[in-house]
């Protein structure tokens, strides 16, 4: 059980947006031409993430990453406490929800894609 006020597992899209938004205390960037920057952290090191609410999602915005060799760090599913977030999105340029099946796995994927941007 997630304990972030104003947050339920009911959030999709925009409403997950909203939760992680309401989380960072930045508010939200999110917006069709937004560039994948969709909620801002305050964090000098992960300044925004892109917020993904569907494993199918993420995949497809990571793929399109590595087209592009720009990595922008990502969270997926249910948002966590703020610092546990910000401590996973820097070691492995994302989040992954506790509501995600094989969570371990999907956050070495991330790390794989983020290290592949950078190595082009």
């Amino acid at each position: 059980m997630n304990k972030n006020e104003g947050w339920s597992p009911e959030h999709q899209g925009n409403d997950v947006e909203e939760a992680y938004a309401s989380i960072f205390g930045r508010g939200k960037n999110g917006g069709f031409d937004d560039h994948g920057l969709d909620v801002a952290t305050g964090d000098v090191e992960i300044p925004f993430i892109q917020v993904k609410s569907s494993v199918d999602g993420a995949k497809a915005f990571l793929a399109k990453s590595i087209r592009l060799h720009k990595f922008i760090p990502i969270a997926l599913g249910d948002p966590g406490e703020k610092e546990e977030m910000l401590e996973s999105l820097k070691k492995f340029g994302g989040w992954v929800g506790p509501d995600i099946p094989n969570r371990e796995k999907i956050l070495q994927g991330i790390a794989g894609v983020r290290e592949l941007c950078y190595s082009v």
